[in-house]
């Protein structure tokens, strides 16, 4: 039987706002939980908000990914100019709550009417989800005639059925493409689903069941703005809402033998892994609560596990695949999902890699903030698109999440 080679290609982003500084992002998010605290525990003297005030800032101060390392972000429920807002620096003025003359649909309760510090409860957020999904969805699709054979809806932010894939091939009477949800998987997300549309594909040309597929699509919808809890001022949440970006995407997995008729620039898929980190389930969660989605973590097991085993899986990894991973580590470009600088730079560290192999790691976390599931499939794009990048360059995907998980997956740009 003749194998299928398969082909990562035709990548999108889309983004119907500017991104927005992560100076300001910072500053309304803090002044925001400061006022949710304040409301939260009845406090409305000045003395008292302003202790209050003080204490998040120094909470920013220590744990919030700095403008140093995060330039911007794309929070697309952060629609407005809030440059006047912030420069009004008072919480409360003459015994009340200052108003504030801005929106943020989650906490419009809280800027308006000085209640609800909770925010909007969950199945309000997963409403303001779906809207802006399907709007992202649609504007990723508007100019695409031909459809997928199948789409797989990838996305740990929100969920629905139908969901706005579903709403989306229903407007455009592609009524026999199928949908695959591949929720919760987070960060690491990509690679897994990436696996999983290579076998539809795979799998479809060698059956008596259907009709071979040609095209496998992925969408990404990722609305992590639509979390942000500011009555919780645990470290971990400060690192969650100063570094997540929202992030929607689509791109497909075609087989080599059809790139090669459409003459498409792509990478060529060579091989997966994937491992789960033993005891360490409980180390990072990330888990559907109210009003929000929850995440907590143990930053120092967390690192701990990631390095301890990250060596030995990638070892593995090209050992099962007939490399040594030594011999040929510096010809590799390095595509790692890096959370932060410091984790990137402590995987580089570890694996002894050059400051070139990790550009496009170090270049989107700065550029985007943390896309986390779009982050993989973001710097592929750029890697396809760039012509400095030559045909036969090998391109290595690292991944990790929850569980602890850590992926790989070879790519060898065309």
């Amino acid at each position: 039987m003749t194998k299928v080679v398969t082909v990562l290609t035709d990548i999108h982003s889309v983004r119907l706002s500017h991104l927005v500084p992560q100076e300001q992002i910072c500053k309304l998010l803090m002044k925001g939980m400061a006022k949710a605290l304040a409301v939260k525990s009845g406090k409305i003297a000045e003395k008292d908000v302003e202790k209050i005030r003080k204490r998040v800032e120094l909470k920013f101060s220590q744990f919030a990914v700095q403008s140093s390392d995060i330039k911007q972000r794309y929070m697309c429920l952060l629609l407005d100019d809030y440059n006047a807002a912030l420069k009004k620096k008072s919480i409360v003025e003459d015994g009340k709550y200052a108003d504030y003359d801005i929106t943020f649909p989650i906490y419009d309760n809280l800027i308006k009417n000085h209640t609800h510090p909770e925010g909007l409860a969950l199945p309000a957020r997963m409403e303001l989800y779906r809207q802006q999904a399907e709007k992202h969805i649609r504007h990723l699709y508007s100019d695409s005639a031909e459809k997928p054979d199948h789409i797989i809806h990838v996305t740990s932010t929100g969920y629905f059925d139908p969901n706005p894939v579903d709403t989306i091939i229903t407007e455009k009477e592609w009524y026999d493409v199928d949908v695959t949800n591949f929720y919760h998987r987070a960060c690491n997300a990509p690679i897994s689903a990436i696996r999983m549309a290579n076998a539809v594909l795979t799998a479809s040309s060698s059956s008596c069941c259907e009709l071979p597929k040609k095209r496998i699509d992925l969408v990404h919808s990722e609305l992590f703005s639509a979390h942000i809890r500011l009555i919780d001022d645990h470290p971990a949440n400060v690192v969650i809402m100063s570094s997540f970006s929202d992030s929607f995407l689509r791109y497909s997995i075609r087989t080599y033998t059809d790139i090669c008729k459409t003459g498409m620039g792509g990478l060529k898929i060579l091989a997966f892994k994937n491992m789960t980190i033993p005891d360490s389930s409980s180390v990072v969660v990330w888990k559907v609560s109210e009003p929000a989605f929850h995440f907590s973590i143990d930053l120092i097991k967390y690192s701990k596990h990631i390095k301890k085993n990250l060596k030995e899986f990638i070892y593995t990894f090209f050992h099962d695949n007939g490399m040594d991973f030594m011999l040929i580590k510096d010809k590799i470009l390095f595509v790692i999902q890096a959370s932060t600088a410091y984790v990137l730079k402590q995987m580089a560290k570890e694996l002894n890699l050059a400051d070139e192999q990790i550009t496009f790691s170090k270049n989107i976390l700065y550029e985007n903030g943390y896309l986390s599931s779009g982050a993989i499939p973001f710097m592929c794009k750029q890697i396809i698109d760039n012509r400095d990048i030559p045909s036969g360059k090998i391109v290595f995907c690292i991944g990790y999440a929850q569980g602890i998980t850590l992926s790989g997956m070879l790519l060898e740009k065309l």
